[in-house]
């Protein structure tokens, strides 16, 4: 069984094998260290926090019916496990600088590149979570539909915000 974008079964057959699990967490596993990234803080530890997102993406994938991209529902499953984790230690995430090498980007960039993308990352870092989530979304170049189903707001509301998040953004520049 291969849990891809084009062969996302619906849950209901045979359980997953761990062998699986580890193809479908290696391949979503951009996803998941992005939302550690913008997530984890001092007292809520990257390692700690994508361990919380493996386990919930674990225990979730009976309930997922292939109703939208596995991508979308795993970007879901982080994005609501961050939430919950910070709920839970009752712990506001801290503004943290991001190192870029750990980033694995894809594509060389120039120095001058990379400083803006540091500076957009720091910027974005200072943002409410919810706000947080919602452009990492937008960025990632997901629809305002599909950002809507993920983060279980209506469509309206999630334009309305990125432009609110984009002034805020550039007002801080």
């Amino acid at each position: 069984m291969h849990l891809t974008e084009q062969n996302h079964n619906k849950m209901n057959g045979p359980p997953i094998t761990e062998r699986d699990f580890a193809r479908l967490v290696k391949e979503h596993s951009r996803i998941i260290n992005k939302i550690c990234y913008f997530y984890s803080s001092e007292k809520l530890p990257f390692d700690d926090l994508r361990q919380e997102i493996y386990v919930n993406i674990w225990q979730g994938l009976s309930q997922f019916r292939g109703e939208s991209k596995m991508s979308t529902w795993i970007y879901r499953v982080a994005v609501n496990s961050a939430l919950m984790a910070i709920r839970s230690s009752k712990v506001r995430p801290e503004t943290v600088s991001i190192d870029l090498s750990a980033l694995a980007l894809t594509t060389e960039i120039d120095d001058a590149q990379k400083e803006n993308l540091q500076m957009l990352y720091d910027l974005i870092n200072r943002l409410e979570d919810i706000e947080k989530a919602i452009i990492l979304l937008w960025l990632d170049e997901y629809s305002y539909d599909e950002i809507a189903d993920t983060i279980g707001l209506k469509r309206n509301t999630v334009a309305t915000k990125i432009h609110r998040i984009k002034d805020k953004l550039s007002k801080q520049i």
